[in-house]
């Protein structure tokens, strides 16, 4: 009798590269895909359809209380964000060793880093934490930060539930649509190669936008959520 092999799936990194949103479908897409999150290596690169600012899960609200903002449902501090490009990248155990957090910072930068040198914009990865700095976008410096021309550049906070983790990052770069879209692809192919895993270009079904929808009417627009703290 013949024996067949089972026919194994190859672990793929699913890409979505979204469109401009607020910061509260943002955020709310983000946590549908980590709610969702079973094994596949996500990563969701997105932008601002107008200036928003966020904060860190644990930042005390009167910390920003001149400005409008939403709390992120991961820890850092305050962003404002517009032109930049943001990321939500969810991996799990056995993908990444999710609980050395400067680690996986470090690798994730580092993968930035080669793609934004192709633009021609170079940049250090940070060795040791720095003190507080008056920056426009982010306002303190950290180990693992891309820095660029004495400006921060790449920074990114985490969430991890079990043996999952979600990393959301924003990068500080002046690039054109076009070149928005190309970075996008060579940051997927890169992570990938990282994962030693394929990419495959995903998109949001009709489920998760209205998902998306409940939770940013719900928790992102919500002032109990935004001043919990």
């Amino acid at each position: 009798m013949l024996k067949y092999e089972k026919e194994t799936v190859k672990p793929m990194l699913q890409w979505i590269d979204d469109i401009p949103r607020s910061a509260a479908m943002n955020m709310a897409l983000d946590e549908v895909l980590f709610n969702r999150y079973d094994d596949k290596p996500t990563l969701r690169v997105y932008y601002w359809d107008s200036s928003y600012t966020t904060i860190g899960y644990f930042q005390k609200a009167k910390s920003v209380a001149e400005v409008e903002f939403v709390r992120r449902f991961t820890g850092g501090l305050t962003a404002n964000h517009h032109n930049d490009i943001s990321y939500s990248f969810i991996v799990s155990l056995e993908f990444l060793d999710i609980y050395n957090q400067k680690k996986t910072y470090r690798n994730i930068h580092l993968v930035i880093q080669e793609v934004l040198r192709s633009f021609g914009v170079n940049s250090i990865i940070l060795g040791d934490k720095m003190g507080n700095v008056n920056n426009m976008c982010v306002q303190t410096f950290y180990e693992n930060d891309l820095i660029s021309e004495g400006r921060k550049i790449v920074g990114s906070c985490s969430r991890k539930r079990g043996s999952k983790l979600m990393v959301q990052g924003a990068i500080n770069v002046n690039l054109n649509c076009r070149s928005k879209k190309i970075f996008s692809h060579n940051f997927a192919k890169n992570l990938a190669e990282l994962l030693k895993i394929e990419v495959k270009k995903e998109n949001f079904i009709d489920n998760d936008i209205e998902s998306a929808k409940k939770i940013a009417n719900e928790k992102y627009l919500s002032p109990r959520w935004n001043n919990m703290f």
